[in-house]
């Protein structure tokens, strides 16, 4: 399946930033998520999940954060963490009209971040 495909299957850029608005009201109403962004810059975290999701599906590389170990380095994120956020996520984008197949597919390049952000074993 054609990565652009993916994007285009949320409505594009402004789909991606619909979505994540969705997913960071999913995350913060997450008692076990919530506490991760205590203290956070939501805007500027917001931006970079944008950014960083527009080039995982298929978009025009615009990621500028810091390299994703770094950024969650000291987190203390765990796998269970870790797995209620990309559930949140994949719910988001199924509500903004991702279908189950394309989904699948976000899961295989979800996975493969995980050694990067996960810091703790459950």
């Amino acid at each position: 399946m054609d990565t652009a495909e993916l994007l285009s299957s949320v409505g594009g850029p402004s789909g991606v930033a619909s979505t994540v608005d969705d997913l960071y009201r999913r995350l913060l109403d997450d008692v076990l998520i919530a506490p991760y962004f205590d203290g956070v810059d939501l805007d500027d975290v917001r931006r970079h999940m944008r950014d960083f999701l527009i080039g995982a599906l298929g978009g025009r590389q615009s990621y500028r954060g810091r390299d994703l170990r770094v950024a969650h380095a000291g987190l203390a994120i765990t796998d269970e963490a870790f797995d209620r956020t990309v559930s949140h996520l994949l719910d988001a984008l199924e509500s903004h009209g991702m279908s189950l197949v394309m989904i699948d597919q976000v899961v295989l390049e979800l996975a493969a971040l995980r050694p990067l952000v996960t810091t703790l074993p459950d």
